[in-house]
Parts: structure tokens; C-alpha cells; sequence
């Protein structure tokens, strides 16, 4: 509406300016032809008078309703600048918290490998200490079988040491980035799900080349590849796959990143959900079984480290592909 009076009152000035003009150009050619036009200066004086208090008072109008948009633009632009900042202080909670529920997913996850892997040791112990009693009756107890007893007990309870080393080093909580093999990482995320992959007889092949390494937070990055691989193994179990394989090979490209892809043959995603797969809260599992927060918080880690992560169905099962920047390992081994 402002615009509309703006643009009224410019076309009236226009039109007394011409007015004037014309007035103007008839008194010069009476004065120079003496010609009578009937238009005394006068008239002339107070035509131009009302024009000129006219304008100044349109231009007066113009620079306040000016004034007035441009102090509600700068409201509209702190208000939008509060708004921006509440949601992106809100994205960051959400985020925070969606973090922590795939963390607490992976570690419950975690424990069940643990218990799994703590199982079969603490059995063989326990076998061990009856038989000692058995044979101890027996008369059969000797130095040599008690070594013998000593090494065998020692070497299941240093596997749970190990597993729980394993464990605390996984979740310990370490913001720095740093440089690592990549080929370790992987082999130490499948030390913790030995057991739990044997006992739901998961084959992993593997095809990773040796010294390639990045930089980035290695316990991350295990999270992002435990959350791939489990992700396998749960839909072998919902679909009850008899031959499970997954297999994990990795490739240079252009030598300045490292493409690793995690292939499986559990039957692929659902083509309706597999764009949508790397958003929060969306899963193809059952609701008492996933969160769809992992693959959400893998696809954070990547990018974090100006790295990618994407999904395509194959013929038997799922690919994923993460790609990112390597460095070299020579600064890694001067760390180590």
C-alpha cells in the first residue's frame, strides 16, 4: 500500500513539473514575441509555490514511510537472527542427544559381546577346577600339572583382560584426533564380536591393504563400522539368512583417499527407505530392536572428517561404501 502512494505521488509531481515546464515556456514566449498568453507571473509564482510545498510535503510522507520499512526490516531481521540461533541451538541439542542414544545403544550392544566373549573362558575355568579336584582324588595332581593347570587358566583369563582392555579403549571418551592404521581398527572392532558373530555364524572376509591410515578419532571410526557390521548381522537374523557373509575390502583412489566397502548378502534395503536410511529414526528393524540413530551418527562421524558415506543395493544384499582422505603412515609410526 506504501509502494502504491509512493508511486501516486511521483506521477502528480510529474505531472506539475510539466505543467510548470509549460507554463514557463508560455510566459517566455510572450515576453520574447509579445504574445499575450493570458498567464500572469503571478499565477506562475503560486502555481510553482503550491507545487514545490506539494512535493516537499510528498517527499516529507516518502522518507518517513521509508523510515517506517526500514525499522520494521531491521525487527524482522533481529527477530529471524533469534529465531536462526534457537534453532540452531536446538539442532545441537537434538544432536547431542541422538549421540548419546547410539552410544548407549552401541555400548548395550558392546556388553552383549563382552558377556559373550567373557562366557566361554570363565566355563573353561570352571571346568578346570573340577577336574583338579577329580584328579586331585585321583592322586593324579603332580608340578607338572599344576604348570600345566597355571598356563591354561592364565590364558583365559588374559583373553578377558584383553576383551575388556578392548572394550574400555573402545568407548573411552577422546576428542583428539589422531592417526591410525586402519586395517588395526577394523581387526579390533572384530576382536569384540568374535563370539557374538561366531554364535550367529557371521563369516567376515577381509581384504584391507596394510599400512594405509587416517586421521580422525579412531574410536569414531570404530563406532561407524561396528554400526555397519551390525546392521548386517541383525538382518541376517530377521531374515533368517542361512549363508552369512560379509565382506570388508578397501581400494586407493587417486591415492589421496581410501574407499572401504562393507558388502553383505542379507537381502539389500527396502528400495521405499533406502534414500532415507541415513536419517534419524528411520530403520528396517522392528521397533523393539532399532533406534535408526547408528547409521544417522555414522553418516555425522564421516563428515565430520570430510569423509562419505552411501548405500546401494547388490544382487544378494547391501553395500556400504565410506570414503575418506588418508595420510601418510610414517608420521603414525613416529607416534607409535
Amino acid at each position: 500500500m506504501i509502494f502504491m502512494d509512493i508511486k501516486k505521488g511521483m506521477m502528480v509531481r510529474t505531472l506539475l513539473m510539466v505543467l510548470i515546464i509549460v507554463v514557463v515556456s508560455l510566459n517566455i514566449v510572450s515576453f520574447y514575441y509579445q504574445i499575450d498568453t493570458h498567464v500572469p507571473s503571478i499565477f506562475i509564482l503560486a502555481l510553482v509555490s503550491l507545487a514545490a510545498l506539494y512535493i516537499n510535503s510528498r517527499l516529507k510522507k516518502e522518507i518517513e514511510a521509508k523510515k517506517s520499512i526500514e525499522f520494521e526490516l531491521k525487527g524482522l531481521n533481529e527477530s529471524l537472527e533469534v529465531k536462526i540461533e534457537k534453532e540452531l541451538k536446538a539442532r545441537e541439542e537434538q544432536d547431542r542427544a541422538l549421540e548419546q542414544q547410539a552410544k548407549m545403544a552401541a555400548m548395550g550392544e558392546m556388553m552383549d559381546a563382552v558377556a559373550h566373549q567373557w562366557k566361554q573362558p570363565l566355563n573353561a575355568i570352571t571346568m578346570y577346577e573340577t577336574l583338579l579336584k577329580s584328579d586331585f582324588k585321583d592322586g593324579l595332581v603332580d608340578q607338572a600339572y599344576i604348570d600345566r593347570f597355571l598356563d591354561d587358566t592364565t590364558l583365559q583369563i588374559n583373553h578377558m583382560v584383553n576383551t575388556l582392555d578392548e572394550f574400555r579403549a573402545f568407548f573411552r571418551p577422546n576428542q583428539h584426533e589422531e592417526i591410525f592404521a586402519i586395517n588395526d581398527s577394523i581387526a579390533s572392532v572384530l576382536r569384540l564380536v568374535k563370539d557374538e558373530f561366531l554364535k550367529h555364524h557371521v563369516t567376515v572376509k577381509l581384504d584391507i591393504p596394510e599400512d594405509i591410515c587416517l586421521e580422525a578419532n579412531e574410536n569414531e571410526i570404530k563406532h561407524l563400522i561396528l554400526n555397519i557390521i551390525n546392521n548386517s548381522k541383525d538382518a541376517f537374523n530377521e531374515r533368517n539368512i542361512s549363508k552369512r557373509l560379509i565382506t570388508i575390502s578397501a581400494k586407493l583412489e587417486f591415492d589421496t583417499h581410501l574407499s572401504i566397502a562393507f558388502s553383505d548378502n542379507a537381502g539389500g534395503i527396502p528400495k521405499e527407505i533406502i534414500q532415507e536410511i541415513f536419517k534419524p529414526n528411520v530403520t528396517t528393524k522392528a521397533a523393539d530392536k532399532g533406534t535408526g540413530i547408528g547409521l544417522y551418527m555414522s553418516m555425522q562421524i564421516a563428515n565430520k572428517y570430510h569423509g562419505e558415506l552411501k548405500v546401494t543395493n547388490t544382487k544378494d544384499g547391501a553395500t556400504f561404501t565410506l570414503t575418506m582422505p588418508i595420510v601418510k603412515c610414517n608420521r603414525f609410526t613416529a607416534q607409535r
